[in-house]
């Protein structure tokens, strides 16, 4: 009887963890096998103003830095996690495919990612150029996301680097995202086409 609650209560935590993993998406694709898990995209870093102003406002609006997403893909038995990143620059910047991501973990220790980005796009609705850089999560930074928080993010465009701040909560999303698409890993099969 007295080994009954402390029982409940673990079920209860796991639970209340199972409830907090936000996945977007686990799906095979039907034409090549490929499943992919995605976490729903979080805010990264802080809230920017755009370059549009309103009639008649003092103020500018304002956008946020970036979102981000973790996820996980499986091809013909090659697995890969991977950080996806959508940030607003200012102006628009060259990035090549090369290691120009950089994660500086809470403990000092610096994580280097594969960026493949995409070209930069023109909103015409914010006046800001938006960018999507996919970073491929070795396994051994995969370890490292999992124990550890993100305290800032840097990213190298040709001539110009961005440097995006995590408050706590973010750092906290990042890490959760990461436990969520392993968590997902560990409790399902993978889904039919």
């Amino acid at each position: 009887m007295k080994y009954i609650l402390p029982m409940f209560l673990l079920l209860a935590l796991g639970f209340t963890a199972n409830a907090q993993c936000k996945i977007a998406l686990d799906k095979i694709d039907e034409f090549d096998s490929t499943r992919l898990i995605a976490t729903k995209p979080f805010n990264i870093g802080y809230l920017v103003a755009t370059g549009n102003v309103a009639e008649g406002f003092d103020g500018k609006e304002s956008v946020e830095e970036g979102k981000a997403i973790f996820s996980f893909g499986n091809e013909n038995n090659i697995r890969s996690f991977f950080l996806t990143l959508a940030v607003v620059e200012r102006k628009f910047y060259m990035c090549d495919a090369e290691y120009n991501v950089h994660l500086k973990m809470k403990d000092g220790q610096i994580l280097t990612l594969l960026n493949v980005p995409e070209e930069g796009e023109f909103d015409r609705k914010i006046m800001m150029w938006k960018y999507v850089h996919t970073c491929v999560v070795p396994l051994e930074y995969f370890h490292a996301l999992r124990n550890g928080l993100v305290e800032k993010i840097r990213i190298e465009y040709t001539n110009y680097k961005q440097t995006i701040v995590l408050e706590d909560k973010q750092a906290q999303a990042l890490q959760d995202a990461v436990k969520c698409v392993e968590e997902r890993l560990k409790t399902t099969s993978t889904p039919k086409p």
